[in-house]
This record gives C-alpha cells, sequence and structure tokens, in this order.
C-alpha cells in the first residue's frame, strides 16, 4: 500500500529496506526487530518466511491496512515491472551472511529489474562485493557524513550514486562528483530548501512526504 500511494502521488522512485529471514527469504522491514511494524515481536532474522507471512503488518499504521502481510521483495519487484523504480537498501549487517547479496542479485535477475532496482548500502564492501560481481548494475552509496574524497570513496565501492544527508550535501562535492559522472541524491522537507538544493545540483530528491518532493520539483523546475 505504501509503494501504492508513493506511485499515485507522482514519486518516480521509492526507497525500501529489505532484511533476510532465517531461512532465507528477502522481505520488507526497516527494524532489526518485528514489535514495532508487525504483530509479532522478537528479531526478523530467527523467523521464517511461512511465520512472518501470518503477521499483521498493517494495523499499527490504521485500521484500513489490517491484514497487510510483510511483502516479499519478490512480489515488489513483480508488482512495479519498472513503473516505480527502487532504491533496495541492505539491510545486511551486522551478520553480513554471503546468502543475503546470493538472494539479491537471484531476485533482481528472475524478476529482470536490472534497469529499475538499484541496491543501496550503508556497508560499502558490500556494494564493492556486488559491482565485482555485476560491474554494469547503478549502485547506491549511503554516506552519513561528509566524506574527503566522495569521488574515491564511491569508485572504490563501485557505485554511481550518492545518497548525502542534507546538512553535507554541499556544492563544491556535488560539482566534483558530476564532473566524476556520479549523482547525487538527498532528502528534501521544504520546497524552500529543496530550490536550494536543486540550485546546487541535487538530481534526486527524496522525502517521507511524496507530496512535498513533488511540489518542489513542479515549482523550481524539474530537470
Amino acid at each position: 500500500p505504501a509503494l501504492q500511494a508513493a506511485f499515485d502521488a507522482g514519486a518516480d522512485i521509492a526507497e525500501i529496506d529489505i532484511r533476510m529471514t532465517a531461512d532465507g527469504a528477502l522481505v520488507l522491514m526497516h527494524d532489526a526487530a518485528l514489535d514495532r511494524t508487525t504483530t509479532g515481536s522478537g528479531p526478523l532474522s530467527a523467523m521464517t518466511l511461512a511465520e512472518i507471512r501470518k503477521l499483521d503488518a498493517g494495523s499499527w499504521f490504521g485500521p484500513s491496512y489490517a491484514g497487510t502481510p510483510v511483502p516479499t521483495l519478490d512480489e515488489v519487484l513483480e508488482w512495479s515491472r519498472g513503473r516505480l523504480g527502487l532504491l533496495i537498501e541492505l539491510k545486511n549487517f551486522p551478520d553480513r551472511d554471503p546468502a543475503f547479496v546470493d538472494r539479491l542479485i537471484s531476485a533482481i535477475e528472475t524478476s529482470a529489474a536490472e534497469d529499475f532496482a538499484v541496491p543501496a548500502c550503508f556497508d560499502h564492501p558490500t556494494l564493492a562485493k556486488l559491482h565485482h560481481r555485476h560491474p554494469g548494475w547503478a549502485l547506491e552509496m549511503i554516506v552519513p557524513c561528509r566524506l574527503a574524497d566522495p569521488v574515491h570513496a564511491a569508485r572504490a565501492a563501485g557505485a554511481t550514486l550518492l545518497s548525502l544527508e542534507p546538512d553535507f550535501t554541499v556544492a563544491e562535492d556535488i560539482e566534483a562528483l558530476h564532473a566524476a559522472g556520479l549523482s547525487v541524491l538527498t532528502t528534501v522537507t521544504s520546497p524552500v530548501q529543496g530550490r536550494h538544493l536543486l540550485k546546487i545540483g541535487v538530481d534526486i530528491l527524496e522525502s517521507n512526504d511524496v507530496g512535498v518532493a513533488v511540489s518542489t520539483l513542479r515549482e523550481y523546475g524539474a530537470r
């Protein structure tokens, strides 16, 4: 439902988070624990897909979403079929099980989603492993700070897109990244802030409120 709402509101791309179940399935889940957003409790990694599918993942948000199951990555890729791009954040740490990357690659290849699914990670060595196996794939490097040499860091990870924190999104860094053929994403919280971000060259605006991003792009000239 959230992805459909984002699409209906005019989003071109959406970020999702994936974790791996005890039996190796990839499902959408931000938290390591099930407690906040489902009727389950404890770590997701300790439960099988069959057990997780019995949980209600919608009631916490509102009565009209009661009964919504935890979706698998395969289901979301099939649902999208490219109409909504997906930034797939890998929540593969702290375990860093190699099977996680294997399952991700299999899911993207099986769904022929290479053109609209972009793996993303805070764990940059994971991105480097993905790049080694699929050098043609777009990858998003999530950066929680300002790097001394963002171009070098991106090259080391094989990333083509950098997700920067708004406070560390600086014009001179964007200029250097663009000169290296790299793209920049950051978070917009208001049209006024968004105007500044577009002026300094940010390529992709994301927001918890799709309407803010869409209205910013419409008002200040999406390109």
